[in-house]
């Protein structure tokens, strides 16, 4: 594993990357994925919903999927299951799925969100672009700041070999 470590963190605090004690990635998340299944929830994608349809499998699916890969992502990155914000980087990782993302996870929550398309594809790229843009201006950007000022020339070759999402974002 290529981990370059960082020296005593002195930037952002764990509040000011929170509300509450919810990361802020979390509510940005589940506050797009809620809003794209309200939309999305006509009469006809409800009662498929009730009836146990389908798309009920697919979305829940999805939201399985969804944590079974960040749990996964998470004890690659030498993280506890239960860490919930970016906070104090010790380390920066830049293999395993971070060679194709700097930021898997949030890359992995796209399936939760395509998932809505089961009920209604406009509701889920409206989400999918709701949380992209969201996410990068007040998640990944904010964390890019940090982690440049951590490791410096080792975040600043990461990020020119790798994309911010999957091939898109520099």
């Amino acid at each position: 594993m290529q981990i370059a470590t960082a020296p005593q963190f002195d930037g952002e605090t764990f509040m000011a990357r929170s509300i509450g004690r919810i990361d802020l990635s979390s509510w940005i998340s589940w506050a797009c994925y809620s809003a794209g299944f309200f939309v999305a929830a006509t009469p006809a994608a409800a009662d498929e919903l009730r009836a146990g349809g389908p798309g009920a499998f697919l979305l829940i699916g999805a939201v399985v999927a969804f944590f079974a890969t960040a749990a996964t992502i998470q004890q690659h990155m030498r993280l506890s299951l239960r860490a919930s914000t970016f906070g104090h980087p010790v380390r920066l990782v830049t293999d395993g799925v971070f060679r194709y993302s700097r930021n898997p996870i949030y890359v992995a929550f796209l399936m939760p969100l395509a998932s809505l398309a089961c009920m209604s594809l406009v509701a889920a790229l409206a989400a999918c672009v709701v949380y992209v843009a969201a996410m990068t201006f007040l998640v990944i950007m904010p964390e890019e700041r940090v982690l440049a000022r951590e490791f410096g020339n080792a975040y600043a070759d990461y990020r020119s070999r790798v994309p911010r999402w999957l091939g898109i974002g520099g």
